[in-house]
């Protein structure tokens, strides 16, 4: 008996070591684990960082010199919504000369559909120029908007106000916080997700899509930021660098921490074509993604695609379109072809004369109920009207 309870405390005494031998390894693993993560956390903020002081790019609506609040929340504000869905070498041209025509957030704010319209020429999605003067609008209505003028403006800070404001979704609040105010925000636009994910998690799917979703990735810029504004190291004995407010006193800035990623994404990791033989982050072993693993989704995403025309037509018809001979072509594109052939014509322009401008293969019969459904859209968007029979530019 005495032998069977000793047998019995050897097993649990080597059950208790079992266990907490095996707790002690998974918290090690856990230990190195975020170690390592966080080294590459480091080593990656100082990479980008690095690279960044030789390959800025020059923007104007960057490192603004402007006193008021109000005025650079304005000019990141109207950058932010030109950039998205076109070129940056587009927006530098039209950029200068949208705020020439509408300098103050209240000159866009009290513009009419038509002159906001006319100004957003060659832009693209001209929606997007509604959104932004009513979005204006919604600022400019602000309890301490017009009746503050004070030294330091009125435009908001705070990412529930500014997620209040119809139009500004979460990335382009923090933009607008990181690049106006100078306080961190963790934000993500293609540029962000792309590098991030490549970095940390590895190449996008071979559908084009990411493996981990924003919430994690959004997480994950949240704990790079608060790295990448940290002081840089320098020399005993020097003076911290001056960068602005929000940077925790001599931190570097959260604008110019975002630029860089932008900027990064832009020239080196690519979407389509990244330059690996270039790139700083794979050089140093810092990238989980490489050449190899890049192309071998590529290539795979290749194959996927190797149904052709129909496979095409199957992505292309998630929005709505029409074939033009054998290529499909989106709604948003004839949308924005009548805003252009509009902008122009002061007497209005007759609706065959319009489809006939529009589309190589007009056919009043075939395409009356399309055009006439596409035209609807944009005088419920307050984009254009009709006047006895003729459509024009709302006004």
């Amino acid at each position: 008996m005495e032998g069977m309870d000793e047998e019995i405390r050897y097993k649990t005494q080597e059950t208790k070591i079992f266990k907490y031998g095996t707790l002690y390894l998974v918290s090690r693993f856990l230990y190195l684990s975020l170690v390592r993560h966080g080294h590459r956390i480091k080593a990656f903020v100082e990479t980008i960082w690095d690279w960044y002081s030789t390959h800025k790019r020059i923007l104007p609506w960057r490192d603004l010199a402007i006193e008021d609040e109000t005025e650079r929340g304005y000019r990141i504000l109207v950058s932010e919504v030109m950039l998205q869905q076109t070129q940056v070498s587009r927006v530098i041209v039209i950029y200068k000369r949208f705020l020439d025509q509408f300098p103050t957030l209240e000159d866009l704010a009290t513009a009419s559909n038509k002159d906001v319209i006319l100004a957003w020429r060659g832009m693209g999605y001209n929606s997007r120029a509604l959104r932004l003067r009513d979005a204006a609008k919604k600022i400019m209505q602000n309890p301490v908007g017009p009746k503050y003028f004070g030294p330091t403006g009125f435009f908001p800070k705070e990412m529930h106000e500014l997620l209040s404001i119809p139009g500004i979704g979460r990335y382009t609040a923090g933009a607008i916080r990181n690049f106006a105010f100078h306080l961190p925000t963790p934000c993500i636009d293609t540029n962000i997700r792309r590098i991030l994910h490549r970095t940390f998690f590895g190449p996008e799917n071979p559908d084009g899509r990411w493996k981990m979703d924003d919430k994690a990735l959004l997480k994950l810029a949240g704990e790079v930021l608060n790295v990448a504004v940290q002081p840089p190291p320098r020399p005993s004995g020097t003076p911290p660098p001056c960068t602005g407010e929000g940077t925790g006193g001599g931190g570097r800035s959260p604008a110019d921490w975002h630029a860089a990623l932008m900027d990064f994404g832009s020239l080196v990791q690519t979407k389509s074509c990244p330059k690996w033989e270039i790139c700083p982050l794979t050089q140093k072993g810092i990238m989980v993604t490489n050449r190899n693993s890049f192309e071998k989704a590529q290539s795979s995403r290749l194959r996927q695609g190797c149904g052709g025309q129909a496979k095409l037509k199957t992505q292309s018809s998630r929005e709505p379109g029409r074939l033009v001979g054998s290529t499909f072509i989106p709604n948003r594109i004839f949308r924005g072809k009548i805003v252009e052939e509009l902008r122009d014509a002061k007497r209005g322009v007759a609706f065959t004369d319009l489809g006939k401008r529009i589309c190589i293969d007009w056919d009043t019969k075939e395409h009356r109920a399309w055009l006439r459904d596409i035209l609807k859209k944009l005088q419920r968007d307050e984009m254009i009207e009709e006047r006895a029979g003729r459509y024009l530019l709302a006004s």
